[in-house]
């Protein structure tokens, strides 16, 4: 009777589609409609982890309430996304398609949660997203210090969103974007760890060992402190304190670029630069085609963040190396210790050069500003190629520009500028760990013993071999909502 029943309902549907619809889908493509003016920003993990935290309001323990009269007033909850993407060039940013079976995981959550202590607690969401497929089927145990980790490179871009919710369970991301000349989010390498207490930047390659009789050597992966933030930390040129000196610092360690939109569900496209990115004002969105990086209002709750430390950057763009070891360096330990596939045999030294793998916390800092004083860096300052980004000011619109993502007191080292007055609303320090770097495989002949997947594979309890392995079918572009994401 069951059989039947199914035969029954099986023919209604086919009776009552197309042959077409029922067996590939509604194939109609409306051309009238512009697709890049009707879309949204498309669902990722983070639609679950605010919606959960908004069934779990109101928040009533106590808490700080520094933005009394201003848009921050109560807020409670703070949801951090870390969102694997890849370069569309320039600034623009395309999310890779979440893939469950990689050996990494595509987005990675924190919950911030205010409270009355010096700062707001950070808890990382290990086991919802750092942990893979792969540790768990080890059991490998969670950290006493779960941290966020990222892996590194010029092209591998990680997207940080900011969901901020009030006591109530309400997003106030868009009551902030309507108020967006007055705040804005700095991101720096931070002087104490998440519960205030100071910490060192370590560096996650340990110690290499060359063998003597020229075979494969040995790898202590413990982690170092990194010589050159050694430096930094006690160069009293770079700052009055650790903080200021490793702000300072910052943009040597990685780069960030603020992409807020109009309003909190708008998303960029992909293909131009600045389509639906905020802008000062008075420009609007039309304006899109027309300006440059220094036009865009810098807010914070969108942006994406890079590490790549090869100095190849021209003028006021340039990136010292930080930590390298060379196959010809004067350090013994600086030569990689395994042997690799090479263009004439299979076992011959690894070559290319090799940076720092850092672990720090990343202070966010949520900074008010008088209405109508954010932007402060005149246009003949940017001409002058002063700031940070190399690029083309020739376009700029704006009178003024905001300040770099690492320093709320920027100032021209040639002309003196009356930088306005910043009020720390709140600051959270994000543990992170950049565990391996793209940058340390060869693109033109990979080999599973180079450091990338050494490292890669050394993190979740896989041979570099078996991480090489894992890795080769992980998808970078895919269809649906967790393939077209764009900040």
């Amino acid at each position: 009777m069951k059989k039947y029943s199914f035969s029954l309902v099986l023919l209604l549907i086919l009776c009552c589609t197309s042959c077409d619809d029922f067996v590939f889908g509604n194939m109609h493509i409306n051309y009238t409609e512009n697709p890049l003016e009707q879309k949204e920003v498309p669902h990722s993990g983070a639609d679950a982890m605010v919606d959960s935290l908004q069934k779990k309001a109101p928040f009533t323990e106590e808490m700080k309430d520094p933005d009394k009269d201003g848009v921050f007033h109560n807020w409670a909850r703070c949801v951090v996304m870390f969102k694997e993407g890849h370069s569309h060039g320039d600034e623009k940013f395309h999310g890779n398609y979440v893939y469950p079976a990689a050996p990494w995981r595509q987005e990675e959550f924190v919950v911030v949660e205010n409270n009355n202590a010096q700062y707001p607690t950070v808890k990382v969401e290990w086991e919802k997203s750092i942990q893979t497929v792969f540790e768990k089927k080890l059991g490998k145990p969670t950290p006493k210090q779960p941290y966020i980790r990222l892996i590194g490179g010029d092209k591998n871009l990680w997207g940080i969103c900011l969901y901020f919710l009030d006591k109530d369970g309400k997003l106030l991301n868009d009551e902030i974007y309507k108020h967006s000349d007055e705040y804005q989010i700095f991101f720096t390498i931070s002087d104490v760890d998440d519960k205030d207490n100071p910490y060192k930047v370590m560096d996650c390659r340990g110690t290499w060992q060359l063998d003597k009789n020229g075979e494969n050597g040995k790898v202590d992966p413990k982690p170092l402190e990194s010589p050159y933030f050694k430096k930094v930390d006690e160069d009293g040129s770079l700052g009055k304190n650790v903080f200021e000196r490793r702000q300072n610092a910052t943009k040597n360690l990685f780069e960030y670029f603020y992409r807020d939109t109009w309003h909190q569900s708008a998303m960029a496209d992909g293909m131009r630069e600045f389509y639906n990115i905020r802008l000062l004002p008075p420009l609007d969105a039309t304006d899109a085609n027309s300006c440059a990086t220094y036009d865009k209002d810098c807010v914070g709750l969108k942006g994406h963040i890079n590490f790549y430390y090869e100095a190849n950057e021209p003028t006021s763009n340039f990136r010292p190396e930080i930590d390298g070891r060379y196959e010809t360096g004067e350090k013994e330990n600086d030569t990689w210790p395994f042997k690799v596939k090479g263009f004439t045999s299979d076992h011959e030294q690894y070559s290319r050069p090799s940076y720092i793998l850092p672990y720090f916390y990343l202070s966010v800092r949520v900074m008010k500003i008088k209405k109508g004083k954010k932007a402060y860096i005149p246009k003949a300052t940017i001409a002058n190629k002063e700031l940070d980004y190399a690029g083309y000011w020739d376009w700029m619109k704006s009178v003024k520009a905001c300040a770099p993502f690492y320093d709320p007191d920027w100032n021209s080292k040639v002309t003196p500028l009356e930088v306005p007055e910043w009020e720390e609303l709140t600051r959270f320090n994000i543990p992170i760990k950049v565990y391996c770097n793209r940058f340390d495989s060869d693109p033109t002949n990979v080999s599973p013993t180079e450091p990338y997947y050494y490292y890669l594979g050394k993190e979740i309890g896989l041979t570099g071999e078996e991480a090489y392995k894992a890795s080769q079918n992980v998808k970078t572009h895919g269809f649906g909502a967790f393939g077209n994401w764009f900040l």
